[in-house]
């Protein structure tokens, strides 16, 4: 009964995924990682930016989240135009979900910083592989008829970005289209309902070499009344050394640890504890990304704190 129970959690897991409700994935490190929430974060580093990133979402829950990112981005030769590459993977039960999207950001001067328009275009890719559930019964009729699947569900999103070198404000809808499935079928439609409206925002406090403090919140909506909010505090030592903790609505609290091994190379980690519902079930999130930038001699700024 017990794996019985498994198998059916998996699969919930799995048409949660491929639901019209499917919800965008978000980081404890986000503000790394900002060209996964926000396609007018393209560009504002200044420089030619690539960030790795790989997430564990509970840790010893068979079946949870497992999720990895690549993002490149960079402005053009006119600094006006901005564009970037979002390459994502999540395993989530039994469901294997590619997204591969293409930024573009419009950036110009405002107020002694930067006010940036962003667009996304592209396509997940949803496939789910029936054939990795083990039932032990090979004869098992429940799962001898079902076969793999794979669906594509191309969508586009928009956003906007102010920063400063002490300051930014972020806005987006990551996805416009939803999809629902009619015999057997996925077919787009869009419903304001099921946007995520994404704001995020960060200010950096103090002018010391030796410490500095920067609180940052990120709060996901939805029409329909559900949301989710991160608010929490980096404390930096020398501009190198980063140490964090965070709040998220839904119990769990993140720390954090980021170091600036060079001007280019940038570690960070988090470790997520899980107090809520699912406390004692699992072992927490663990997360990793690794952000390199080649930098322009004259135009990057260093150091960077957004």
């Amino acid at each position: 009964m017990n794996k019985r129970f498994l198998y059916i959690l998996i699969i919930l897991l799995t048409s949660i995924s491929l639901s019209a409700q499917r919800y965008t994935p978000l980081y404890s490190q986000y503000w790394i990682n900002g060209l996964a929430i926000n396609p007018a974060y393209a560009g504002s580093r200044e420089c030619f930016s690539n960030s790795v990133m790989y997430r564990n979402q509970w840790i010893g829950f068979d079946g949870a989240p497992e999720t990895q990112t690549i993002s490149s981005h960079a402005s053009l030769l006119n600094e006006q135009h901005s564009v970037g590459l979002l390459l994502f993977h999540e395993k989530i039960g039994i469901s294997h979900n590619y997204d591969i999207y293409g930024n573009y950001a419009f950036r110009f001067r405002l107020a002694g910083g930067k006010f940036a328009l962003g667009l996304k275009a592209g396509t997940s890719i949803i496939q789910s592989n029936y054939s990795d559930i083990e039932t032990g019964d090979e004869n098992d009729p429940e799962f001898l008829s079902s076969e793999n699947e794979v669906f594509y569900q191309p969508n586009a999103g928009f956003g906007i970005y102010y920063y400063t070198n002490k300051f930014y404000f972020g806005a987006s809808i990551p996805s416009f289209l939803s999809y629902k499935s009619e015999n057997g079928k996925y077919s787009a439609y869009n419903d304001v309902k099921n946007y995520d409206f994404l704001i995020s925002s960060g200010v950096l406090i103090g002018k010391s070499d030796v410490f500095k403090i920067r609180p940052t919140f990120l709060l996901r909506y939805r029409l329909s009344g559900e949301y989710q909010f991160d608010v929490g505090s980096n404390f930096i030592f020398y501009n190198v050394f980063w140490v964090g903790a965070a709040y998220r609505y839904n119990d769990e609290l993140a720390f954090m640890f980021e170091y600036q091994i060079s001007d280019q190379i940038r570690l960070g980690a988090s470790y997520d504890m899980v107090t809520g519902d699912l406390a004692g079930m699992n072992n927490g999130s663990f997360e990793i990304i690794l952000r390199y930038e080649f930098k322009y001699k004259i135009r990057a700024v260093s150091p960077r704190f957004f």
